[in-house]
């Protein structure tokens, strides 16, 4: 189909070289009518008796005979691209107002009644007059005829034809018609080729893939390939990660071991303070193991909740991100929920944000917000600061940084701070919390396209999410 396709272009392409050329030569040849009827034209007007045929045909005969016979007597040596000119091959007529020839180059035409030809029928009606005929009949050779008026105090008194002859016109559309043969054959190649190197360059990193999903597909440890086109080997990592959701024996295995860990302790704890509280044990022990219970479950249930919005997050697939948030109000209102615990630690709130918005969803945005707040407030030192603020960088982003007072975060515990389960003992009690927080707070951020980071920071813990401005 390509080729059929490139044959009929090539084709179409060439169907259009030669009405091309002989519009170029039209113009020409209409140039030089117009030139040849302007000179007779300056010659009747230098006359001071009436015009009449007669005297008409004889200021065409004075000025046009002399010049036309002197040229076609020239012998020239002309290279013109690939062709050799040797001579003037125009031809001129003239007839009256009635359309008859008075005046003709070649000497076979004067007298006879050209009135119903194209080119002097229409200049007579003061149209553009042309025509393309046989030269003379009988003859094989055809030429274009191009004519314009003879004027004399605004009428026509006459028509001047210019004659060109296809023959050398022929030539040079044969010549152009060659030369676009040849490129055309010369693109084709080179169009080929690249499309092979194409095919190649395309099929190499494919066979990889394929090669690398049947050895998946095998069970047999095999390593990515090394792919060089991105569109290839973003398709294969996606692929990759699809296997690997696919298979997911051990994402599942991990999920329930850790889960089962982080419940056992709890859940034993519970069991231990229900069977001592069947003892008999003073009123202080039991209302302690009664707290102790109550802790334990609340533990559990926050365990529960936190996959609860882990799973909701995960599983919905049509998340509104074109809500309008308030990030100030957003903030102040997390704020203002937090008052408890806040004004419990005697820690001290020091905001500078301006009223900003961004395109989200202001439930997840706030529970992204929500969940940092409480992890700051949680490892606030007592009596210590929390400092929250919206900058705007030169990098056409905002960053809104969450600062809290407390003791470093050690490097090992920083590259699995956003792992599902994964919690640091809080200060104040050494209990350790469901370890889903920051893993939502990070799902929240990819689908917003926001980047969250967490370093330490000025003898202290920052946090930092990165969002384009709106």
């Amino acid at each position: 189909m390509l080729i059929l396709g490139f044959y009929y272009l090539i084709n179409k392409t060439i169907d259009t070289i030669r009405p091309q050329y002989l519009e170029t030569v039209e113009e020409s040849i209409n140039d030089t009518s117009n030139v040849l009827s302007s000179l007779i034209e300056v010659d009747l007007q230098k006359k001071n008796t009436p015009i009449t045929d007669k005297v008409l045909q004889k200021s065409i005969r004075d000025n046009l005979f002399p010049v036309l016979a002197k040229a076609k007597s020239r012998k020239f040596q002309a290279k013109i691209y690939s062709f050799t000119k040797t001579q003037v091959d125009i031809q001129v007529y003239a007839t009256d107002k009635n359309g008859i020839v008075i005046f003709d180059s070649e000497g076979f035409r004067e007298g006879l009644d050209y009135s119903k030809f194209n080119d002097v029928h229409l200049t007579l009606q003061d149209k553009y007059g042309a025509r393309s005929s046989l030269i003379k009949a009988g003859e094989d050779s055809s030429a274009l005829f191009i004519a314009s008026p003879i004027r004399f105090n605004q009428s026509i008194v006459g028509v001047i034809t210019v004659i060109k002859p296809k023959d050398n016109i022929a030539v040079f559309i044969d010549l152009a018609k060659a030369k676009f043969y040849q490129a055309s054959i010369y693109v084709a190649i080179f169009i080929a080729i690249l499309f092979l190197i194409l095919v190649l360059i395309t099929l190499r990193p494919i066979s990889k893939l394929s090669r690398y999903v049947k050895g998946i597909r095998n069970q047999e440890k095999i390593q990515f390939p090394k792919i060089n086109i991105p569109e290839i080997r973003l398709l294969g990592q996606e692929m990759d990660r699809l296997i690997e959701e696919l298979d997911g024996k051990k994402y599942i295995e991990n999920y329930t071991q850790t889960l089962t860990h982080e419940l056992k302790s709890p859940l034993s704890s519970i069991i231990a303070s229900s069977e001592l509280l069947e003892s008999d044990l003073p009123m202080n022990k039991q209302l302690s193991l009664i707290s102790n219970i109550q802790t334990e479950g609340k533990r559990i249930q926050e365990i529960i909740d936190r996959l609860l919005d882990l799973a909701s997050l995960e599983n919905n697939k049509n998340i509104n991100l074109k809500e309008e948030i308030n990030i100030k109000n957003t903030i102040e209102d997390c704020i203002n929920s937090c008052e408890p615990e806040l004004t419990k630690k005697r820690i001290q709130v020091i905001s500078k944000l301006e009223n900003k918005f961004i395109l989200g969803n202001i439930f997840y945005f706030r529970l992204t917000i929500m969940n940092l707040l409480k992890n700051a407030i949680d490892f606030t030192k007592q009596n210590g600061k929390i400092q929250i603020s919206l900058e705007e960088k030169s990098n056409k982003t905002w960053e809104l940084i969450i600062w809290n007072e407390s003791t470093p975060i050690e490097p090992y515990a920083l590259e699995k701070i956003f792992d599902r389960f994964y919690s640091m003992p809080r200060p104040d009690t050494g209990r350790k919390s469901s370890g889903l927080g920051l893993s939502l707070v990070k799902q929240v951020c990819s689908i917003h396209g926001f980047k969250i980071e967490i370093q330490n920071e000025n003898s202290g813990v920052q946090a930092k999410i990165i969002f384009p401005i709106s």
